[in-house]
Order: C-alpha cells, then sequence, then structure tokens
C-alpha cells in the first residue's frame, strides 16, 4: 500500500477512552494532527496526562479490553486499526521505529546489544553514531548485556537503532529524558540531520520545552480536549515559549 499523500502520519481521533469497571471515562477527545513527510512534529504535554498513551494508540498497541479509541488514523496510508495483519507487521517493523521512554525495558535482558545490531555491525555509520552520542565502541558496548548499562546508555543505544534503520517514522517517547544537556543538543541535532538526509519524519512527545523547540518544525500543544499547533522560527520562539510554559503550568 503506497501513501498518496504529503503526510506521513494522519491523526483525527473523535475520542480516546479507558474503561473504568462498567463505564468508559474520556482520557482525549478532537486530537487532529499530521505529521508532514520530512519533517519533525513535537507534541508537547503535562505530565501525566497520557502522552504515552496516545502514542500507543497510534500503533494499534493498546489493550482493546481497556481502551476505546474512536476516529481515523493513516500511517504512510495504512491504518492500523483495520489493516490486515500483513500490513500491520509491515508497518510496526519496517514503516515505524518506536523509541519508548524506558529504553532499558525495551531491550532483552537474555540477550547482549549485538542481536539488536547484527544487520549493522559492519556499518561506518554505527561506529560515528557512537562516537557521536559518546559511548563506548562497538567492540565493547555491542557486548553489554542490558544490566550492564544505565538508563541513559540504553536510551542513546535505542535512538542509534532508531537512526539507523531509516525507518519512513521514527517516534520518540521523551527521548532525552535519561541524558544530560549536552547530549539532548546533540540528540536535536543529529534528529533534524537525519529527517533531512534520509527523506524521513519525526514524531516526538516530550515535556521538555528548550528541547521541541530546538528540534521541531511544529509543537503540537496537547491537552484533553484537543491540541493547539504552533509553527516554529527563529523570530517567535520566545513567544512561544512562554505560551507553552504558561498552558503547562495552568490546571485543567
Amino acid at each position: 500500500m503506497t501513501n498518496k499523500h504529503n503526510n506521513i502520519l494522519e491523526v483525527k481521533l473523535n475520542s480516546l477512552e479507558l474503561k473504568r469497571e462498567s463505564n468508559y471515562s474520556l482520557l482525549f477527545e478532537h486530537i487532529n494532527f499530521e505529521v508532514n513527510s520530512n519533517s519533525i512534529y513535537c507534541l508537547v504535554g503535562k505530565n501525566g496526562i497520557g502522552k504515552t498513551t496516545l502514542l500507543n494508540a497510534l500503533l494499534n498497541l493498546l489493550d482493546e479490553k481497556i481502551y476505546r479509541v474512536k476516529g481515523n488514523i493513516l500511517i504512510d496510508g495504512i491504518n492500523p486499526f483495520s489493516c490486515d495483519s500483513a500490513n500491520l507487521i509491515l508497518l510496526r517493523h519496517k514503516i515505524v521505529k518506536y523509541i519508548f521512554q524506558d529504553a532499558l525495558s525495551s531491550f532483552d535482558p537474555l540477550k547482549k546489544i549485538n542481536y539488536y545490531f547484527k544487520d549493522y555491525t559492519n556499518s561506518a555509520q554505527l561506529d560515528e553514531l557512537l562516537d557521536y552520542f559518546i559511548l563506548p565502541k562497538k567492540e565493547t558496548v555491542l557486548n553489554y548485556y542490558p544490566f550492564q548499562l544505565s538508563g541513559g546508555m540504553a536510551q542513546r543505544l535505542a535512538i542509534i537503532l532508531g537512526i539507523i534503520s531509516k525507518p519512513k517514522l521514527l517516534i520518540l517517547d521523551e527521548p532525552n529524558s535519561a541524558v544530560d544537556i549536552p547530549i539532548s543538543n546533540l540528540l536535536s541535532k543529529k534528529l533534524i540531520d537525519f529527517s533531512r538526509a534520509n527523506q524521513s519524519s519525526v514524531l516526538i512527545v516530550t515535556q521538555d520545552i528548550n528541547f521541541a523547540l530546538n528540534t521541531t518544525d511544529k509543537i503540537g500543544l496537547l491537552t484533553q480536549h484537543g491540541i493547539t499547533e504552533f509553527s516554529t522560527n527563529r523570530d517567535n520562539t520566545t513567544e512561544i515559549k512562554t505560551t507553552l510554559l504558561n498552558a503547562l503550568l495552568l490546571s485543567e
């Protein structure tokens, strides 16, 4: 299936609900946004609002016995809620790479890290990325088990795996949560370079407004009742930052 539109991701969610006993409670409504091809989009929202739940909904990863999703989602022309199993596998393994916030738990504790990089061990890009993110040489770090990694190392390795696999859409959940400011700045620049060099799109959810402003083409302020969008450029970052900070400080 091919995408005839200029958007790698189109989201039109009427509602996302969580089952509580015999009733459903509303988590989100009127969540509408698009991620253009070859662009970076950031969703900024308060802690606990359900940003990770929304990301999981996009790839049909939520338990349908607990969650109810109403609306339409297209990723590269594929609807994850109505496509057959073959296209769903294609979507999750070839078109999209999803980097979880808790990167450490995404690695099998019984497998060395080289298991995940087996297709890239001879790649010069892997050497470059390990060096760029200030990680040990591949002869060392790929022979680690996950328990030998810090949270920051695991997060950087997961991001490297996402970048080196060159998906059409890279999704990152709080990608700088376990790293310090210098590494965060390196990540921001690398995501921009990745998107431009590979004609790929990036979707990020974060609470870090500075990271969002430094990285993205467009920011969506996520609330329970919808999304307010801001296009970023050098002339309006101070105004947007003030608006976002005020919005995040306000209670629902």
